[in-house]
């Protein structure tokens, strides 16, 4: 194991032993172990675990409601379907797996979204031991700290989160991959590359531009005369076959969606317009760690070590891996004239760090150690305290409410309660938008099914007519913004449901008026209501 005292570079390195200030002695551990002569590896577990365990603890603290992306990951799970309208059934099968036995508290939501960025760090770990020294590992992981998306966002567990573990394992597998030529290592990666297609598709970014990467490379491009690559490609598409099957079978409604959320451009201006908002967005998101980066460059090491084929064919790569997928998905973009979205790029970032700590390679000396570990701490720290602000003294500030106020439970228990008293039976459906539906669904002690009216039955195949005449089901809807009557996207969809009083439902900063309608079933209703409900459906 590579000790720190190689860790520390050339120059005015402490060699070990040397005592410390009184001063660095009353850091937070973690400076602790930057200013002693201690192992990467030990500094980098402290640091993955300072993490992980701030970002599960502040949202399960702090976080009254789950978000709208678990609200709608939750609704799909509940069905186990082989794809939905909009992703892959990973998602959906892992956010539903992880809120049955806490029940519904979404503390395990939270730690699987730390998990998935914590396997980022380690795969950039991984990778850089492999490519460079450990100190330059260390600091291509520790720099992912100060990229806007592996912080702040990440409590909301979603697909984009869930994608960016397998885009990173599948940077380092390939390596491995490549330069080991294990088969093992081509199946790993293989499978790999197709669970990250099952997690979002836009895990084509990293395969596409990496498969041109061994196309292009002298290097890599001769393992192309062995079995390798071909089990890499005959794995991942066997693993995803399931879902390709389930695409096809589903008339494309997930890639109709991709197409509805990046509309095309409606001119040359307007592209060039959003194209800019969207790389701005970008260099918005880096600024954290690209000062830190600065303050690396100001440490750069004079003497650069010499080249070598090995050397040269790892910096290639690392290129590739860090910039191919932003570059592959612009490229497209203007292929296609239609704007990306801001969070899209959030996993095509993970090794950004590393090709810039491998190309300052910074001399780091004790004083400069206890300095980055400074600004590292505290790059750690702010976000998480404007997390905090934001969920504390936003609603007693501004009077306004994030979603994660809105009180989901007390909703799901009215509408449960009503039905029941209504009815006598379990409540089996909710039908509305994706957040009241999807609320009263997931929080409701009976746990019905969720049927979002934006796309039927095509989009909610999971129930049919027959079962709403048989079961009935609760039609739910914002009336504060859409009116006390039903509105008509639902009363269409739904006729013959009976109008029931509006539910009031308190928030920290708000009264919140949500209508709600009854849909009978047969068994219980009249029978002219029954006759014109069999009818309409």
């Amino acid at each position: 194991m590579e000790e720190f005292s190689a860790f520390s570079g050339r120059g005015n390195a402490a060699p070990v032993g040397t005592p410390l200030p009184n001063a660095i002695q009353k850091w937070p551990l973690l400076s602790n172990k930057l200013a002693q002569p201690q192992s990467a590896t030990s500094i980098f577990a402290i640091a993955l675990l300072a993490h992980v365990l701030l970002w599960t603890l502040l949202p399960s603290l702090l976080l009254r409601n789950a978000s709208l992306d678990i609200i709608e990951a939750l609704a799909w799970g509940h069905e186990w379907q082989l794809g939905y309208e909009k992703d892959p059934p990973l998602w959906p099968w892992v956010t539903e797996a992880l809120s049955v036995w806490p029940g519904k508290n979404l503390w395990a939501c939270y730690l699987a979204a730390q998990v998935c960025i914590g396997t980022v760090f380690v795969s950039v770990w991984q990778l850089g031991c492999r490519i460079a020294s450990r100190r330059e590992a260390l600091l291509g992981a520790l720099l992912l700290e100060g990229i806007y998306y592996f912080n702040f966002p990440t409590p909301e567990f979603n697909d984009i989160v869930l994608q960016m573990p397998f885009a990173a394992l599948f940077g380092w597998l390939l390596h491995r991959a490549l330069t080991d030529n294990r088969l093992r290592d081509w199946c790993l990666a293989g499978f790999v590359a197709g669970l990250g297609l099952w997690a979002r598709y836009s895990m084509g970014a990293y395969l596409i531009p990496m498969a041109i990467f061994v196309l292009v490379h002298p290097v890599a491009r001769r393992r192309l005369a062995e079995a390798g690559p071909w089990v890499l490609v005959a794995t991942a598409l066997l693993t995803f076959l399931p879902h390709m099957a389930w695409i096809v079978d589903s008339g494309f409604i997930s890639i109709e969606y991709v197409a509805r959320r990046a509309p095309e451009a409606t001119n040359g201006l307007h592209y060039v317009a959003k194209l800019s908002s969207f790389i701005g967005a970008q260099l918005a998101a880096l600024i954290p760690m690209l000062l830190l980066a600065l303050m690396l460059w100001r440490w750069k090491n004079p003497n650069p070590p010499s080249p070598s084929d090995s050397r040269d064919f790892d910096r290639a790569y690392l290129a590739a891996l860090a910039f191919g997928p932003i570059v592959f998905s612009v490229i497209l973009s203007a292929m296609t004239q239609r704007p990306p979205r801001v969070m899209w790029a959030a996993p095509l970032l993970c090794y950004v760090g590393l090709f810039i700590a491998t190309s300052i390679r910074p001399v780091l000396t004790a004083q400069r150690l206890r300095t980055f570990g400074r600004a590292w701490i505290a790059v750690l720290l702010l976000p998480a305290l404007l997390f905090t602000l934001e969920q504390v003294a936003r609603p007693l500030v501004t009077g306004k409410e994030n979603r994660s106020h809105f009180p989901g439970r007390s909703l799901a228990a009215e509408v449960t309660d009503r039905w029941h008293a209504e009815t006598g039976t379990p409540m089996k459906y909710v039908i509305g938008d994706t957040w009241y539906a999807g609320n009263a669904a997931f929080y409701s002690d009976d746990r019905p099914s969720a049927l979002f009216v934006h796309g039927g039955y095509r989009f909610n195949p999971w129930v049919t007519p027959e079962q709403l005449k048989k079961e009935g089901a609760v039609l739910v809807w914002d009336a504060a913004s859409e009116g006390a009557d039903i509105p008509p996207i639902i009363a269409e969809q739904f006729p013959g449901a009976a109008l029931q009083p509006a539910v009031s439902v308190r928030g920290p900063a708000s009264v919140h008026q949500v209508g709600i309608a009854f849909l009978l079933p047969t068994e219980t209703a009249m029978p002219e209501d029954g006759e014109r409900l069999a009818t309409s459906l």
